[in-house]
């Protein structure tokens, strides 16, 4: 049976990428760093407590590992003092870091990445894997964080970067944000809602992954993103077509800069992101539009008896 090892599983899409190899009849072992986040592991995992920040026992695991999903990093989405920024710097260079000099050879190293690699706001340009890097505060993040991830390959480890979109999770990141205001009828487009909205569905990033890590030819950069482009105002009225609310109240560049600061540029921004590394090497999204992933994501569950 082959070994998987997940560092940063107890945040929102670590839960979903275990439950994914699980299913797939992986042993998976997941570096936690307080006992009493063990509770959101999917069951069947293996907790192992450690610090990814710091060198450990844990390294051992991680070592006699096939497949290493590196998803590490505090969240992004508070506002972005000197301090916050370096620790958003920090945790994602210093564990993959300390994960790399874990890695064995011919391991896998999934190593979560972000458009962001590209800047905040790219226009009408349509951005694929070969786009030049961004030089804002989250392009110069990602770039550091990759640069890490890569050194992986001097210890013959294969490495991927997966470039994650707009993770749409109904348990969890943007789409459970949105959910309250507009089952109010508050909800609305963000600015001019004229900018690009990359997304993609937690499913497809989990199928993404294991795809990744089950085709030994395939290594360096891939956009996780759904094929269907989509403008933040065209997300704003499916979501609301599918929670059949109105969508009017559209929030103001100058609010969302009030409130968030340096982090309102990623929401009046947008990047035209396109997956097309995973659909030449022939990956299937089983929620290719944003619409029916939104109607998947927000179905109701089926009641127990």
């Amino acid at each position: 049976m082959k070994k998987v090892f997940v560092a940063g599983g107890t945040g929102f899409i670590g839960p979903y990428i275990i439950e994914e190899f699980l299913t797939r009849g992986f042993e998976v072992n997941v570096l936690v760093r307080h006992p009493s986040r063990k509770d959101r592991l999917p069951s069947g995992a293996r907790p192992l407590l450690g610090d990814p920040l710091r060198p450990g026992p844990w390294q051992e695991v991680c070592f006699s590992s096939q497949v290493v999903i590196n998803l590490v990093g505090a969240n992004i989405f508070s506002r972005w003092t000197p301090a916050y920024k370096r620790l958003i710097r920090e945790t994602r260079v210093q564990a993959t870091k300390q994960i790399v000099v874990a890695l064995r050879e011919g391991a896998v190293l999934l190593n979560a990445s972000a458009v962001g690699f590209y800047g905040a706001d790219r226009g009408e340009e349509e951005v694929t894997e070969e786009a030049s890097p961004g030089k804002d505060f989250l392009a110069e993040v990602c770039q550091a964080w990759e640069r890490e991830a890569l050194e992986g390959e001097k210890r013959g480890a294969r490495v991927c970067l997966m470039r994650f979109g707009i993770v749409l999770g109904r348990d969890g990141g943007a789409l459970k944000k949105m959910l309250l205001p507009f089952r109010l009828g508050l909800g609305g487009p963000l600015g001019s809602g004229n900018q690009w909205f990359p997304w993609i569905h937690i499913k497809d990033l989990c199928r993404a992954a294991s795809f990744l890590a089950e085709n030994d030819a395939l290594s360096g950069p891939f956009n996780f993103v759904s094929p269907g482009i989509v403008r933040q105002k065209e997300f704003v009225k499916a979501l609301a077509r599918v929670l059949r609310r109105p969508a009017i109240f559209p929030v103001p560049g100058f609010i969302l800069k009030l409130f968030f600061g340096e982090l309102a540029a990623l929401f009046l921004g947008g990047v035209k992101a396109r997956p097309q590394r995973l659909l030449e090497h022939k990956f299937r999204f089983q929620f290719p539009e944003i619409e029916e992933a939104l109607k998947d994501l927000l179905k109701k569950s089926p009641e127990k008896r």
